[in-house]
């Protein structure tokens, strides 16, 4: 396959996508042919709170993420993108067809003692589980994939318990691969990706908090130059460019819930100056808090679906 060479987004919106998960059963379920992805060049970028794995059912796909190469998808290839990652998909020439699957991948695993619960801060990582899973590429991860979405369909008795016990499957084979990698000490960016693991969970759990290089260095037991180094190799920005962009989107989620003045928001994400949030916001996102606050909660697409809970949308979820 032809590989795309990176594009640069900075001159195009960058909007956010929320879903409700219900806790008792984190998945939303878009299924069937209603969703076409329609051909020509993105306008925008969004992201999601949650996992999206799709599932291409007819036609030649374009995944475009946020600084990352493009990937091409064909008719039974499974996309995963992660959560709070920018992303927009075009087809090729003509319309393609699809059906999606949201996750909440803290949720799903929340409270439980398995190689799957520690792997949720995974999915914030975009170097060692793939994007694009095919049956040639990745056999056993296609399997379970088919299988989730197989029990999504045919809804047979239990199959909610059913498809949970199949994430956890598939969460734990991308744990394996990771635990592989360390184990085996393949290419620097996967072997990266298990000297740093410490220093993201502890920034998931206390990106509100002030936090220094130095500390998430000596989390990781590495000195402060060489955590710099595998960081920046693993996940592509620095330590800090990393902490600003998450602390950001944790802040338009709290934006779109449209509960708190911006002052407190910014404090509650870990800004001490709020002139400061507003400078890291407009380099972010190309607009002001406010004024991405004002365009946001105007948007058409807000009124999407995105919760079992809404009664005039209800029809649309398949479980």
């Amino acid at each position: 396959m032809k590989t795309m060479q990176k594009r640069s987004f900075r001159h195009i919106s960058y909007l956010y996508r929320p879903y409700d998960f219900p806790s008792s059963f984190p998945v939303l379920v878009f299924l069937g042919d209603y969703w076409q992805v329609e051909p020509g060049e993105p306008q925008f970028l969004h992201f999601h709170n949650g996992i999206e794995i799709g599932h291409c059912l007819e036609g030649d796909t374009v995944l475009y993420r946020e600084e990352e190469e493009p990937l091409s998808f064909s008719s039974g290839d499974y996309s995963l993108v992660f959560p709070q990652q920018l992303h927009i998909m075009a087809s090729r020439e003509r319309p393609s067809r699809w059906e999606f699957i949201y996750i909440e991948p803290k949720l799903l695993v929340e409270g439980e003692c398995s190689p799957a619960a520690e792997l949720w801060p995974l999915f914030y990582m975009r170097q060692i589980i793939p994007a694009r899973i095919s049956s040639d590429g990745f056999p056993s991860l296609y399997a379970l994939l088919r299988n989730i979405f197989q029990e999504l369909h045919m809804k047979s008795p239990l199959y909610q318990d059913i498809v949970h016990g199949l994430l956890y499957a598939l969460f734990a084979r991308f744990n394996r691969m990771t635990v592989q990698e360390e184990k085996q000490a393949l290419l620097p960016p996967q072997n990266g990706y298990a000297c740093i693991r410490a220093s993201l969970s502890y920034i998931y759990d206390h990106y509100m908090e002030p936090l220094s290089v130095r500390e998430l260095a000596e989390r990781c037991h590495i000195s402060e130059s060489h955590f710099r180094r595998l960081f920046h190799t693993t996940v592509g920005i620095s330590p800090l460019d990393y902490i600003q962009h998450y602390r950001i989107r944790q802040a338009c989620h709290l934006i779109h819930l449209n509960q708190k003045p911006i002052n407190v928001i910014a404090q509650e994400v870990g800004y001490t100056s709020l002139s400061s949030f507003n400078r890291q916001f407009q380099q972010y996102l190309g607009q002001s808090p406010s004024s991405w606050k004002k365009d946001h909660l105007s948007d058409p697409y807000l009124n999407e679906v995105r919760s079992y809970d809404d009664p005039d949308t209800q029809y649309v979820f398949q479980v």
